[in-house]
This record gives structure tokens, sequence and C-alpha cells, in this order.
């Protein structure tokens, strides 16, 4: 039986599918990273997001949850700006801050006052990479 083409051994297409499967099995666990971050905070990790900077923490305490997930953009800072600024649509409050060494945006978002969410974004004045911190804080059951 042929798997992988004419001139591979028995011993080498299984070589080949089990490199196969631990690459599918190490993509997988990214993916859902990012799904977890678009149900729980209700924004989408950027799309140019480096995978292996993706942290996500949770927890619970006096009648709030919080969800936070952090990560590093391989974008510039306007363009990230700009992905989250129409993600999060025209009733965010916005707040930019440069210091001349470091840009900062603040966006917060409300849907009621148990559900709100926050998307910080920042990076040195010249720098590629952007760090992005998005969180959401809801009250009750």
């Amino acid at each position: 039986m042929i798997l992988f083409g004419p001139t591979l051994t028995r011993v080498e297409c299984v070589r080949r599918g089990c490199t196969v499967l631990a690459l599918a099995l190490a993509v997988v666990p990214l993916l859902a990273s990012q799904a977890f971050a678009r149900d729980d905070v209700g924004l989408p990790i950027h799309p140019k997001a480096i995978a292996s900077t993706i942290v996500r923490r949770s927890g619970e305490g006096e009648g709030t949850r919080w969800i936070q997930v952090r990560f590093t953009v391989n974008a510039p800072y306007k363009q990230v700006v700009q992905f989250y600024r129409e993600k999060v649509g025209r009733n965010a409050q916005l707040s930019q801050i440069d210091s001349g060494k470091l840009l900062n945006t603040l966006i917060l978002v409300s849907k009621d006052l148990t559900d709100q969410f926050n998307v910080n974004i920042s990076s040195e004045v010249g720098r590629k990479a952007t760090q992005v911190e998005l969180s959401r804080n809801s009250a009750g059951p």
C-alpha cells in the first residue's frame, strides 16, 4: 500500500505519518486559545499575534469574574489600534498617550454596568511589535 509516494518504505511512511500527526496536535491548542479569547473576552485575538506569546488568565471573587488575554502582535502599533477600534464599534471610550518613547491606547467598552471589557495596546516608538491585553469583567452569577 502506497501512502506517501512510490519510493518510500513502510518505516518512512510511519515516520512521516507521525510527524504530520504531531504537527496537527501542536496547532490545535493554538487555535483553541484564539477561540477562548473570542468567546470569553468578546474580541478576537489579532490575526498577526505571535502564538507563543498568548497567555490567558481568569479568576473569580467578590461576585465578579474576570478574563485576561495578553499577547504580542507582529504589526505596527497604529494598525493594531485601528483593528481593535473597528472591532469595538462607536460605543467605546478611547484614551491615547504618546510620551515620545511609549505609545499607549486604552479602549473601554461597556455592554452594561455588569459586563465591561478593555483593550490595552502599547508599543515603544519605532518598534514593529505591539503588546495587547484584552480583559473582561462581569458581575453576577
